[in-house]
């Protein structure tokens, strides 16, 4: 099939959050910025471009929470610098499978991946 640009997939995870306020804070922490639709969603975007979304489950067991999302960057250690000091943040380590790395997990433990090719 020969490929068009209209037929071009992108991607949205959607995360769920427990306490939408506080997930909002926290990603805007991050350096995003964050629309909330309603106290039940919210779109998360870098330079105007969707990348996340957030929708409220207030009753969900946060512990239990599997959730991920895992955002490819240019400069994996540019981010960890930008992120160390204003949430915790995993260390930053190079992997035999040829990505640099490191994670954080939101207020409703949700992972967040950050990473590049190396």
């Amino acid at each position: 099939m020969q490929r068009r640009r209209s037929d071009r997939i992108v991607a949205k995870t959607v995360l769920p959050v427990v306490d939408m306020n506080e997930a909002v804070d926290f990603y805007r922490r991050l350096g995003f910025e964050v629309e909330a639709f309603d106290g039940g969603y919210a779109w998360v975007r870098h330079d105007g471009e969707e990348i996340l979304h957030l929708a409220a489950h207030p009753d969900m067991a946060v512990a239990a929470n599997r959730a991920a999302g895992y955002l490819h960057v240019q400069d994996a250690g540019r981010w960890y610098e930008a992120w160390s000091g204003h949430v915790d943040v995993g260390p930053l380590e190079d992997h035999a499978w040829g990505m640099r790395e490191f994670a954080v997990r939101d207020p409703s433990n949700n992972l967040l991946r950050v990473g590049q090719n190396t």
